[in-house]
């Protein structure tokens, strides 16, 4: 799906960015699970520590929050000259300003922050049992189950907040159940979960109903966020650092201790030794600069990502995740077919790749399909909002409506959608009010219609 107005430089940076960065978080959070340190006993070990890479991504999160503090005063700094000058838009008619710091709501952001814990609790369940999950799973198939997260979504959505699905969306829906079966069958099939060690098939389904599971949280989470936070006035990438900041604390205060007192071997999934983990890291050159690369593709993917959203639109966007879940596959390929692998990377080319390759494809297919009934409610909505106010407008000047067009708030100037002032979005409501939308967890970016609001018109967005 082509944006429309086309696209310019910076745009192919972002879109880049998105790719290569995207990639490379998703690969290496299997690939450290394939390198070796020295563990506390001196012999070395493959670093099988999910815990400890669930700290490290909410590490990277936070990494963005000194970003949008800079794009916080940089707006205030052209709100300053902008005032100075006597610009022609006053302060009150700039979207940004009026949803993200004017009007008083700066006063309130503190509060709205504390409230960011909640969901950051779904989303530290979530992580866990992803990265766990990953142990027993290839990159590949790690990154096409979490397509599942749509088919939560779109459950949660019409349980709890009473939401009807339309023939794309069960059409959607159906694929997705189709695609994850195909990818799951493929990996059960040829029995690769690893290139360091075996695994099980009982350890195989294990680890991708975990990640089915997860994704069942993160739904949860859109839907907690949605009925909840719907009107949250902080900025998305101020989000992301925040939720980061929380389950950092979260993660070293709490759970790491946790875990470090079950019982259990580690690296299985319940104990695990912190201790040994920095013991590794520190007798390891290659683990320490995975981890530090890691962080920072975090940070420039979730940049990178607000950029594609706010410059090209969360349908496109969708479309480009995509492609990035395609490259992780490939670039395993490469991995184990080149001396790049190590002979240790990367996983195999089989008679049950095709499987896999199929399952990708109506993956994708349903998450394009479902993204056309997302467009369609927005259609819906937006017609009937034109029609309520023609109607109104008509009856209170006495004379017959007249079929014109209406503008209905959007996306604003550099919103998540990408919208101009008073504009239809470009894309489905659900990328706006969702944190996990825009993290290094991101999956196929499935379209719930989770994010719609309970009105026929659409507030201002608050990125």
């Amino acid at each position: 799906m082509a944006p429309p107005g086309g696209i310019g430089f910076a745009s192919i940076l972002s879109i880049s960015g998105l790719i290569i960065f995207g990639t490379i978080t998703s690969l290496f959070a299997k690939i450290v699970y394939e390198l070796q340190g020295p563990g506390r006993d001196g012999v070395d070990k493959y670093f099988r520590k999910p815990y400890f890479m669930t700290t490290v991504m909410f590490l990277g999160m936070s990494f963005c929050l000194p970003l949008a503090f800079l794009e916080q005063w940089q707006l205030r700094r052209r709100q300053a000259a902008a005032s100075a000058e006597e610009a022609r838009y006053p302060l009150l008619n700039n979207a940004v300003a009026e949803e993200s710091f004017g009007n008083g709501k700066e006063r309130s952001e503190w509060k709205q922050t504390l409230m960011l814990a909640i969901p950051t609790g779904f989303d530290l369940v979530a992580t866990v049992l992803m990265n766990v999950g990953l142990l027993s799973v290839t990159a590949s198939v790690y990154q096409m189950m979490r397509g599942a997260e749509m088919l939560f979504a779109a459950l949660f959505a019409v349980v709890f907040l009473r939401r009807t699905l339309n023939r794309f969306h069960l059409l959607g829906i159906l694929c997705c159940v189709a695609g994850i079966t195909l990818v799951g069958l493929s990996s059960v099939l040829s029995g690769e979960g690893s290139q360091t060690h075996v695994v099980s098939v009982p350890q195989m389904l294990l680890g991708m109903g975990l990640i089915i599971g997860s994704q069942a949280v993160q739904a949860a989470q859109i839907t907690f966020e949605d009925y909840f936070m719907a009107d949250l006035a902080i900025a998305p990438l101020k989000i992301v650092g925040w939720e980061g900041v929380i389950g950092l604390v979260a993660m070293v205060v709490v759970m790491l201790p946790v875990v470090y007192v079950l019982p259990g071997i580690d690296g299985e999934g319940v104990h695990e030794d912190t201790i040994d983990s920095l013991h590794m890291i520190g007798g390891s050159r290659a683990l320490a600069l995975l981890l530090v690369v890691d962080m920072a593709a975090l940070l420039l993917y979730n940049f990178s990502g607000m950029c594609v959203t706010g410059q090209l639109g969360a349908v496109f966007r969708t479309v480009l995740e995509t492609t990035r879940t395609l490259f992780v596959w490939l670039v395993d390929l490469v991995l184990f077919y080149t001396p790049l692998g190590m002979g240790s990377l990367g996983e195999s080319w089989s008679t049950y790749s095709l499987i896999q390759a199929a399952g990708f494809f109506v993956l994708v297919s349903g998450t394009l399909v479902y993204g056309r009934g997302d467009e369609a409610e927005v259609r819906k909505l937006a017609a009937a909002a034109e029609a309520d106010g023609l109607a109104g407008a008509a009856e209170e000047a006495g004379t017959p409506p007249r079929f014109a067009p209406v503008a209905v708030p959007g996306g604003g100037r550099g919103g998540a959608l990408g919208g101009r002032p008073g504009s239809l979005p470009s894309a489905p409501v659900a990328m706006r009010h969702t944190p996990s939308s825009f993290k290094s967890t991101m999956n196929l970016a499935p379209f719930s219609y989770s994010g719609m609001p309970r009105s026929a018109t659409f507030p201002t967005d608050p990125a």
